[in-house]
């Protein structure tokens, strides 16, 4: 067994005052003892000094058909799908002295449901460029060499103009911007039952300097809410003006360490009172006993810096839940957002992450409006009894405000959203 340095002191020690306590008789016994005893902490603090903690290795398990030991298994990749390119297939590139700045945007694979207005697109997806910036496509084929395509249809809307164009295998495709806007990419759709052959369309940025890299692509949604009286004297709210704004991007959230110093607590979910809580949403819900909305409202302004801080019970989540009356099964989840009301643009969305279930989001309000901070539980109908604490436990805060004093400054009441459903909203006061 590998002696630490504590314990070869002590052996040093034990050497020295043995030597002692023969030549010098029984007198020096009292004060032996004692030096013992800070013999025995100065080892400890030796200890404390050189000593190096081991990893625990898991132990191994028994092969009861054998008798032996087994290694324990280890955590594994998920395996290939395909035999990847390997950097030494790869053809050597010439240095050009120019370096290109670029950022992965996302990969789209089509599909075979045509579920927007433009024919032959199977999905889009909105980003907010610049003058200047390029985006780039290549499309990466998958199947046989043989039958598989070497390019994809796609095009790019902006400003009532669609310029259609094929994505390229073998080459990639570089489309320049010269407006600052938001664009419409959409991707062509895949032949029925040929999902295998279609691949996907990888979707990279290219911006001139590295400090762009930063900027935000997702476009800033716009929405209105106005209110009228109805004919039995009661409020309706309607909904207006859902679009894009062309010049504009959403900043988006950002994971933090700690509440900023000096932030002011709005909502606390363990202190406060929701402003509506455990309710359904009638007219829209095809299982209403099985979703559970926990609400509470605020008047922001643009700028408003706020950190959700939140720390879910994620145990309670993930469960399988059977529907009555049909034979359909879903899973327990929750989700926590804050967005404008009545149905604007979120500024936070978060789904319960049973391997994150802790978290602190900061994020910036780009528009003034009253905004929602909702809980979403689904779930069986026993959960509309619980606590809001057996699901989240969650702390807003402001750690920026405009004015303070107009957070709450709106009544609560009664209404009708398009005259469909019912549900307490707010009113701004006058």
């Amino acid at each position: 067994m590998p002696c630490s340095p504590g314990t070869h002191f002590i052996h040093l020690a034990l050497s020295v005052l043995i030597a002692a306590c023969l030549a010098s008789g029984w007198a020096l016994l009292p004060a032996t003892f004692v030096v013992w005893i800070l013999l025995l902490l100065a080892a400890g603090l030796v200890d404390h000094l050189f000593g190096h903690p081991r990893s625990q290795a898991p132990e191994p398990a028994l092969d009861a058909s054998t008798g032996g030991i087994v290694p324990a298994a280890g955590a594994l990749l998920d395996p290939l799908r395909g035999a990847p390119r390997r950097v030494d297939a790869l053809a050597p590139a010439a240095d050009a002295g120019i370096r290109e700045w670029r950022r992965h945007v996302e990969d789209i694979a089509p599909f075979d449901n045509e579920r927007y207005p433009r024919a032959g697109i199977c999905t889009t997806t909105s980003l907010f460029l610049r003058a200047g910036d390029v985006l780039v496509l290549r499309f990466h084929a998958q199947g046989d060499p043989q039958t598989r395509p070497s390019s994809w249809p796609c095009d790019l809307c902006h400003a009532g103009t669609r310029r259609r164009f094929e994505v390229r295998a073998d080459a990639e495709t570089r489309l320049p911007i010269a407006r600052t806007g938001v664009y419409s990419l959409g991707i062509g759709q895949d032949a029925p039952g040929s999902l295998a052959l279609g691949g996907s369309v990888g979707v990279w940025l290219e911006v001139a300097t590295p400090d762009a890299l930063s900027l935000p692509l997702a476009p800033a949604d716009t929405s209105a809410c106005h209110y009228e009286a109805a004919a039995d004297g009661g409020l309706v709210a309607r909904i207006g003006g859902e679009t894009h704004r062309e010049d504009h991007a959403r900043l988006p959230a950002r994971r933090i360490r700690k509440v900023p110093l000096g932030a002011t607590l709005l909502f606390a979910s363990a202190e406060d009172q929701w402003d509506a809580a455990g309710i359904a949403q009638p007219g829209s819900d095809w299982h209403p006993d099985n979703r559970h909305l926990y609400r509470w409202y605020q008047q922001l302004s643009r700028g408003d810096v706020l950190a959700l801080e939140y720390a879910w019970q994620a145990a309670r989540f993930d469960q399988v839940l059977r529907f009555r009356g049909d034979t359909a099964t879903s899973r327990t989840n929750g989700a926590l957002s804050i967005y404008r009301f009545v149905r604007g643009p979120a500024l936070h969305h978060q789904w319960v992450d049973a391997l994150s279930p802790r978290g602190i989001d900061e994020f910036t309000c780009d528009a003034d409006g009253i905004y929602c901070l909702e809980l979403e539980c689904f779930g069986p109908p026993g959960w509309r009894t619980r606590p809001v604490s057996d699901f989240i436990d969650l702390r807003l805060w402001g750690a920026f405000l405009q004015r303070p004093h107009a957070l709450r400054d709106f009544d609560l009441r009664e209404g009708s959203v398009e005259g469909r459903y019912r549900q307490l909203m707010p009113v701004p006061r006058g």
